[in-house]
């Protein structure tokens, strides 16, 4: 096949499997949790609580995350943008649970603030 040939067929294999993982974003759900140690780790979990500490360095965020039962929870955010975050908030935080140094804790793909 030519180049040409087959930057077309990629191109078009780009935008196919963008269009079905579109779809797929919509019926993914995930576990409610209350406590990260009630889930093993790479699972995708949604957290909500309220934030009682923010810690910023660099490019990094680390929050804890109180929920209903006043057990705290450390979340992790590697985006800048989200410094509109401030103690006192309560937020709805969804994500997958990783364990770091014996301590499970979540790294942020969202953060809705409530």
């Amino acid at each position: 096949m030519e180049e040409k040939t087959i930057y077309k067929v990629s191109l078009v294999l780009i935008v196919v499997g963008l269009i079905i993982l579109g779809f797929y974003v919509d019926q993914l759900e995930f576990k409610a949790v209350a406590n990260l140690d009630e889930v093993g780790n790479t699972e995708l979990v949604k957290l909500s609580g309220e934030v009682t500490k923010v810690t910023t360095r660099d490019k990094v965020i680390f929050l804890e995350v109180e929920g209903c039962k006043t057990e705290k929870n450390t979340v992790i955010i590697f985006d800048s943008e989200q410094q509109f975050l401030q103690e006192g908030d309560s937020v709805e935080i969804t994500g997958a649970v990783e364990e770091y140094n014996g301590k499970k804790e979540l790294i942020a793909s969202k953060v809705v603030k409530k």
